[in-house]
């Protein structure tokens, strides 16, 4: 809900710091930008959170794209879990939800996931995500590059 934009912007913004790593997006270009944009984000997309307590601790967003030839097709992006939730199931919850989401309007959901990053990898491969390749030197960060795997899953429609 756009009322949850603070909170989400929060969040964000602290997954953007703590793993750079992980996302396109920098924390420099995203702390910029003004909370209505976060608001619009959630308004304008599908982004399923994960509240534990009332508080905002996990988010999956799902984007699908508006041209002809590729809206079958999803896309996961921003998937984030606070630390301290990590191990706890609120991750497959909100993947579940997401997944269940992306069953009713696309046929398929990509993804890509840093290489080294084996615990995101095992979630997504526990969901039925299966990798098709490795993008070498997908993202730059702070001077390091690093590789990412691509993963795709066949929603069954």
């Amino acid at each position: 809900m756009p009322d949850d934009a603070e909170e989400y912007r929060s969040l964000r913004l602290e997954a953007l710091h703590r793993h750079p790593e992980a996302f396109g997006s920098s924390h420099a270009e995203e702390s910029s930008r003004p909370l209505s944009s976060f608001a619009d984000r959630i308004a304008g997309g599908y982004i399923v959170g994960g509240f534990v307590n009332g508080i905002l601790d996990a988010t999956a967003g799902l984007l699908i794209p508006t041209q002809a030839k590729s809206r079958h097709k999803g896309m996961l992006w921003g998937v984030y879990v606070r630390g301290n939730r990590r191990g706890s199931g609120l991750a497959d919850a909100v993947m579940t939800a997401l997944l269940a989401h992306a069953a009713e309007h696309v046929e398929q959901i990509h993804l890509s996931v840093a290489a080294t990053n084996r615990q995101a990898i095992g979630l997504y491969e526990r969901l039925g995500f299966e990798a098709y390749g490795t993008e070498p030197r997908a993202l730059k960060v702070d001077g390091s590059y690093i590789d990412e795997r691509l993963m795709v899953k066949f929603m069954g429609r």
